[in-house]
């Protein structure tokens, strides 16, 4: 598969506004994304349609992988991997030692990718405090993690 799409950082209002409707329309958490302390990006066709999304959220030396999304037309054709893999690099970048998720859909995926499941108790208070973790997923969500090794 072709996978020519252009990564656009996400940091004006407009971009976070049109990263907001793309997980919107694909039934992820979009009202509390902050750009402070914050990465996200866009994945975009040479038209501008938005195709895919990821974000990492800082917090110490720990991040929150979140925001990861594949328009429904292109779901199964690597392009979530590519993202995920862009979040890693990003966290390793940013010296981070581990990644952590809450997901309700993609659990078996994010087990492929090296994640690992984590009770809830031993995520650090950084993440636990995050407005999605706090009050955005529900109890029910699984809670994963992935040690970032450089």
């Amino acid at each position: 598969m072709d996978m020519n799409y252009t990564p656009t950082p996400v940091n004006d209002q407009k971009s976070v506004d049109r990263l907001r409707e793309f997980l919107k329309a694909n039934k992820l958490p979009a009202s509390d994304l902050k750009l402070e302390g914050s990465w996200f990006v866009l994945y975009q066709e040479a038209d501008g349609t938005i195709v895919g999304s990821g974000g990492l959220e800082q917090h110490g030396n720990t991040g929150l992988l979140r925001s990861v999304a594949v328009t429904e037309k292109l779901r199964g054709q690597a392009l979530g991997g590519l993202i995920v893999e862009d979040i890693i690099a990003k966290a390793k970048r940013l010296n981070l030692t581990e990644l952590y998720l809450l997901t309700e859909t993609a659990r078996a995926y994010f087990l492929k990718k090296g994640f690992q499941d984590v009770p809830r108790e031993i995520v650090p208070e950084g993440i636990k405090q995050t407005t999605e973790f706090s009050l955005v997923c529900p109890v029910s969500a699984a809670v994963m993690k992935l040690t970032i090794h450089s």
